[in-house]
């Protein structure tokens, strides 16, 4: 089955409403431009809310090696790294790495397929702007992943998510924007993406 990350979690409210939907991974975001950016004590509080089967994964961009001792503190399952990347970061982190690209115009993406990482994220030309990248064509760099988890990230959403899962067959669908409401994550927006990719692994 396709796993069900939803990313860019800022309140307790929001972990149940994971909680009850059943998803994989939650994403916490540690980026100070972000307004969905969040604290390391804040997310200690939030993690006590979070079911343990739902794995945490620390989003970071151009991380520095004090931010990454900070997150040791919080027992993150994964690290999802955006922009630059110093090496000396993945001698650090010694759990499971994700690498992400912001993809424009289908730009080569092999470039980050030999960065040393178990995953690899696939977003939009904007970090959490949800939007879609181009995907005609895409696909065809898939190849050079090999045995790496594809992560399907970037303006997915209940109408688009099923195409998406078509063309990249992704280990792991990976969802923001569209499932906000008016203060943070939307619960039956949530249910709804959930649905429709449990229903596409059902065929």
């Amino acid at each position: 089955m396709t796993k069900i990350k939803i990313c860019g979690i800022t309140g307790v409210e929001e972990a149940e409403y994971l909680n009850e939907a059943g998803v994989d991974y939650a994403g916490f975001v540690f980026y100070e431009k972000s307004k969905r950016n969040v604290t390391v004590e804040r997310v200690k509080e939030i993690k006590k809310h979070l079911n343990p089967s739902i794995k945490a994964v620390a989003v970071v961009v151009d991380p520095k090696e004090a931010l990454i001792n900070e997150l040791k503190t919080l027992s993150m399952d994964v690290l999802q790294v955006h922009g630059a990347m110093d090496l000396k970061i993945k001698e650090q982190w010694t759990k499971e790495l994700w690498r992400a690209v912001n993809l424009k115009d289908n730009q080569d993406i092999k470039r980050v397929f030999t960065e040393p990482a178990q995953g690899y994220v696939l977003d939009g030309a904007n970090y959490g702007g949800g939007v879609p990248f181009d995907w005609q064509g895409a696909e065809g760099f898939l190849a050079e992943a090999k045995d790496k988890k594809i992560i399907l990230a970037g303006g997915l959403c209940v109408e688009n998510v099923t195409r998406g899962m078509e063309i990249f067959a992704p280990d792991i669908v990976d969802v923001s924007t569209h499932v906000e409401g008016t203060k943070g994550k939307d619960r039956k927006k949530i249910q709804e993406f959930v649905r429709e990719v449990r229903a596409y692994d059902r065929k």
